[in-house]
């Protein structure tokens, strides 16, 4: 997956609407392993809820539910929203539904089970979409932002200016925000073209560290880095 989405995605809601009790546990589980949350619902009203307090980037439904179905829960939420990302589920083609879909402006509207290799595709389309629609700015805490557009650190208004590799290793971590990045990993990945000393990223982590002035690179025993 793209390194830029990948790292939207990683910052990004999920909302998931889904009757069906294992198959929407064993989805969101699925969804966590790309999404920051997903916030689950049983049958439309709950999913309009949801969506009206808890504000997900991206919304995946299923249409058959209860007391709302897919079709009028996506018509409610145009209502407010026109760009959020949709994904429709099912487990059969609704004909009527694919007429009616196409003045809802979907990601795609997809029959279940869903192969990996289409999930990827769908997350990714809506990253995309998110890009488009908002500065890519991640909060990094009270003091600290990055601009993944213009590769920086903004800290306190004041712009810092990262150096390639400095970026490669700080977009890695973001990337796989809150989980441990292992040093093997991050040095087969920075370091896969390069004759780089032993002590390459142990200094690389010593420049960044310095330049932010602040604990936001966290060392983990001697396995490895996180940003939380």
């Amino acid at each position: 997956m793209n390194k830029k989405l990948e790292l939207i995605l990683n910052n990004s809601s999920i909302l998931l609407v889904e009757d069906e009790e294992n198959l929407r546990n064993s989805f969101a589980k699925i969804l966590l392993f790309y999404v920051n949350k997903v916030h689950t619902a049983a049958d439309g009203e709950e999913a309009f809820l949801l969506y009206q307090t808890k504000h997900p980037d991206i919304i995946i439904t299923d249409i058959k539910m209860p007391k709302l179905n897919g079709l009028e829960l996506i018509k409610k939420i145009r209502k407010e929203n026109h760009s959020i990302p949709i994904i429709v589920t099912s487990a059969y083609t609704d004909r009527n539904f694919l007429l009616e879909s196409i003045k809802l402006s979907l990601i795609d509207y997809i029959i279940k089970p869903i192969k990996e290799s289409e999930l990827i595709r769908l997350l990714e389309a809506s990253a995309e979409i998110l890009a488009s629609n908002h500065l890519t700015i991640m909060t990094l805490d009270s003091e600290n932002s990055y601009d993944y557009n213009n590769k920086i650190i903004i800290q306190n208004d004041v712009t810092i200016i990262l150096t390639p590799k400095e970026i490669e290793l700080f977009e890695l971590l973001l990337a796989h925000r809150g989980n441990l990045v292992t040093r093997q990993v991050i040095e087969n990945q920075l370091y896969i073209y390069d004759d780089a000393p032993p002590s390459a990223l142990k200094n690389l982590i010593f420049k960044l560290r310095k330049k932010m002035n602040n604990d936001i690179i966290q060392t983990v025993g001697n396995l490895g880095y996180t940003i939380k």
